[in-house]
């Protein structure tokens, strides 16, 4: 009977401690989430900085917490698998580009909106989700940030990183997975190329 109260408490104790861990982590990650928006907030409201300098920066900023190359991986689905070690890099650097150059258009249409964590969710031990509220003078958008957790570290990449955003409840990632899929139906892994290099 002793053995097994210690082996409950044991069991207890790992529970506790494993609950804690998983909260530190939100702490820091949400930290150094509203710190990163902050920043990039001072970038934008830099009125000093030409069009080109402030969103070369915002990028440089943002970069680190993103891993656009997954994003990219996961956006062509099984089309993947079909692609050349070069190919895959080219669709890798187009889909980059293509995705700084919208987060760039959306920033030019910042008007001091504010950003709010209202909601932590953790569904798995390497998956988090930030349900943030942007607020504006007259109106509110949800947006959800989710993040995974490499099981080894990348290089000048944060230790947990973006991998999706929602907003409003659409997917970024499976909107742009749905448009490849749809277009790589009737056309070839190269015309989709070519119509993301005519895009940026």
């Amino acid at each position: 009977m002793r053995n097994m109260y210690k082996k409950i408490l044991l069991l207890f104790l790992f529970l506790l401690s494993a609950q804690n861990a998983a909260a530190n982590e939100q702490i820091q990650l949400q930290n150094r989430f509203l710190k990163k928006i902050d920043e990039v907030v001072l970038i934008v409201e830099d009125k000093k900085l030409s069009k080109d300098a402030r969103n070369g920066k915002i990028v440089k900023a943002l970069t680190p917490m993103f891993d656009f190359e997954l994003m990219a991986k996961l956006s062509l689905g099984n089309a993947w698998r079909e692609l050349s070690a070069k190919d895959a890099k080219k669709f890798v650097d187009l889909y980059v580009e293509r995705m700084k150059n919208s987060y760039s258009a959306k920033i030019d249409a910042y008007e001091g909106e504010k950003v709010k964590i209202k909601k932590i969710q953790q569904p798995k031990s390497d998956r988090i989700a930030f349900v943030t509220d942007l607020t504006g003078k007259e109106n509110r958008l949800e947006i959800v940030y989710k993040f995974y957790k490499p099981k080894t570290k990348i290089a000048d990449k944060e230790e947990w990183l973006i991998y999706d955003v929602e907003i409003l409840g659409v997917s970024i990632l499976k909107t742009d997975r749905a448009q490849f899929r749809e277009f790589l139906q009737t056309k070839s892994i190269n015309e989709l190329m070519n119509a993301l290099s005519k895009q940026l």
